[in-house]
């Protein structure tokens, strides 16, 4: 479980995240949606550690290796092969060597990277970048994974892929946190959504809870829920 009390973090006099409290348990998918400026790439900036923050989380049951992290801005090393990418951050990891190269050869197998594996990441198409992205987050097995605006970008291809590839770990037990603005990637993924605005928590729960939260009908989907939201909301 990842348990947030009371986090806050200011950019200067701006206040991104305000007394943020939530668990993160073993639901299937998270899905963190607002508007720009909302808090959400502050709250998975908190979560990740790479941010500085007001309050407490804690990783309970988990240690800095069960948490995989999939930035919206590429991690991964233009001058480096795919194999050498993923070997380094397998390092970072403190993986046995043999282990980490078997990881390597089965990650860039299931997505099809098996012709680019010394290919240097600089002369990767888009969508093989954004693969070698995600790879690089699952390399040490995480427990968790959290991802900021993963499939940015990308071809329709490509971006089915890492989205399937993502719900075939869920189904293996893997935990997502998840951010976009591409609401049909939240509702493939995510089973619980949360709403911020303004740094603060303002709804919680599944698309059908949070339709009878804001009194929307049974039938709503998550567009037309995600406005209703915003628009209750005073934005």
């Amino acid at each position: 479980m990842i348990k947030l009390k009371n986090v806050s973090k200011s950019y200067g006099k701006k206040l991104a995240l305000s007394n943020f409290s939530y668990d993160f348990v073993s639901e299937k998918g998270y899905g963190i949606l607002g508007i720009n400026g909302a808090g959400k790439s502050t709250l998975i900036g908190c979560i990740t550690n790479n941010l500085s923050y007001i309050g407490d989380i804690e990783y309970i049951h988990l240690n800095k290796h069960d948490i995989g992290y999939v930035p919206q801005e590429l991690a991964i090393y233009p001058e480096l092969s795919i194999i050498d990418n993923l070997l380094f951050f397998a390092s970072i990891h403190k993986m046995n060597k043999k282990v980490a190269k078997q990881k390597a050869a089965e990650l860039i197998k299931r997505t099809g990277l098996q012709e680019k594996t010394n290919e240097l990441a600089k002369h990767l198409s888009g969508g093989m970048k954004r693969k070698l992205n995600l790879i690089t987050g699952l390399i040490h097995s995480p427990k968790y994974l959290i991802c900021d605006e993963v499939c940015i970008g990308i071809d329709p291809i490509s971006r089915r892929d890492i989205l399937d590839y993502i719900g075939e770990l869920q189904n293996k037990g893997l935990v997502v946190i998840y951010t976009s603005h591409y609401l049909d990637e939240i509702e493939f993924l995510c089973n619980k959504i949360l709403f911020l605005n303004e740094g603060q928590l303002i709804l919680e729960g599944s698309t059908l809870e949070i339709a009878k939260k804001i009194g929307a009908s049974d039938d709503t989907g998550l567009s037309e829920v995600f406005e209703k939201v915003l628009r209750k909301d005073g934005d």
